[in-house]
C-alpha cells in the first residue's frame, strides 16, 4: 500500500514518524510541515506509545531540507509565505514539546530544514554515511530565533556561528565531535541501535521521563532554581505509583513493570 509523503506508523510501543518523499529526497514542502503537529498529537494520544522516532522510509537520506521549488511562489505570494513560516514553526514546536522521548534516526543527508527538524528531537543518532549542514546563508535567508536557539543549545555559540556562517556540509564524525548528534553507528547497525536505545527508555517510568523532559526544557529556558512547581512535582512523583513500583522491584530484585 502506498503511503503519504509523511505518515505515522505504530509498532508495539513505538511511534515512527516517517518521511516518504523519495523523489525529492524528503524535501519538506508546506503540506508536510502542516501534517507534523497532527501526527505528533496522534502518537501522544495512544496511551501505549512510549517513544517517538522520526526516520526516512528510504535509507539513502534523511531529508534534503525545505522544498526550494516552493520558494518562487512564496516570493510572489506573501500570504502563502507567512502560512509556510507558521507551518514550520508549528511543526518544530510540536516535535520539540512532544511529551514522549523523541529520537531522530538519521540515514544519509540531513540538511537545512531537515537538520533543524532533527534538532527538535531529544536525541539524534546517525549512520556513518550521514552528512549534515544548516545552510540558510547559501540562499540569502535567515533562520528564526527558535531554530537558532536549538542549534546554540546543542553545540554552543562558537560552533553555531561556524556552522551558519560557512553553510558547509560536514561529516558524521564532525557532527559527533561537536555534539550535534549523540552517537554514530555503522550503516547496518543504526536501526538496531536506535531500537536498543528506545527499549532502554521504555524500561523506565514514563511518568519520570515526561517530567524530566519538562525540567530540562525549563533549565534550557533559563530557570535554575527550584520553585513551588518543581517541589510539587518531586512530591507527586515520590507519592506516585511508579515510585512505589520502582522501589518494590529494586527491593525484590525484579524488573519494574511501569
Amino acid at each position: 500500500m502506498a503511503h503519504a509523503e509523511i505518515y505515522l506508523r505504530i509498532t508495539d510501543n513505538i511511534a515512527w514518524l516517517v518521511l516518504n518523499r523519495p523523489d525529492k529526497k524528503n524535501a519538506l514542502d508546506k503540506s508536510m510541515w502542516e501534517k507534523i503537529p497532527r501526527l505528533v498529537e496522534e502518537a501522544t494520544r495512544e496511551s501505549h506509545v512510549r517513544v517517538l522516532i522520526i526516520r526516512s522510509e528510504d535509507s539513502g537520506f534523511f531529508s534534503a531540507g525545505a522544498d526550494i521549488s516552493e520558494f518562487t511562489l512564496f516570493k510572489n505570494d506573501k500570504a502563502a509565505r507567512d502560512e509556510n513560516r507558521k507551518a514550520i514553526r508549528a511543526a518544530c514546536r510540536a516535535l520539540e514539546q512532544c511529551p514522549l522521548p523523541t529520537i531522530a534516526m538519521i540515514q544519509g543527508a540531513c540538511v537545512g530544514g531537515g537538520c533543524m527538524l532533527a534538532l527538535c528531537c531529544d536525541i539524534r543518532l546517525g549512520n556513518e554515511r550521514s552528512k549534515y549542514g544548516i545552510t540558510p546563508a547559501k540562499l540569502g535567508l535567515v533562520y528564526g530565533l527558535g531554530d537558532t536557539r536549538r542549534l546554540v543549545d546543542l553545540v554552543g555559540p562558537a560552533r553555531a556561528k561556524q556552522i551558519l556562517y560557512t553553510a558547509g556540509i560536514f561529516t558524521s564524525d564532525h557532527a559527533l565531535r561537536i555534539g550535534l548528534v549523540n552517537d554514530i553507528f555503522p550503516d547496518d547497525k543504526l536501526e538496531e541501535e536506535t531500537l536498543n536505545l528506545a527499549e532502554q527508555m521504555m524500561a523506565n517510568s514514563g511518568y519520570s521521563l515526561r517530567h524530566l523532559k519538562q525540567n530540562i526544557a525549563r533549565v534550557l529556558n533559563g530557570e535554575r532554581e527550584d520553585d513551588e512547581a518543581s517541589e510539587a512535582l518531586f512530591n507527586a512523583a515520590f507519592d506516585g505509583p511508579d515510585h512505589q513500583e520502582g522501589v518494590d522491584a529494586f527491593l525484590n530484585k525484579r524488573k519494574p513493570q511501569f
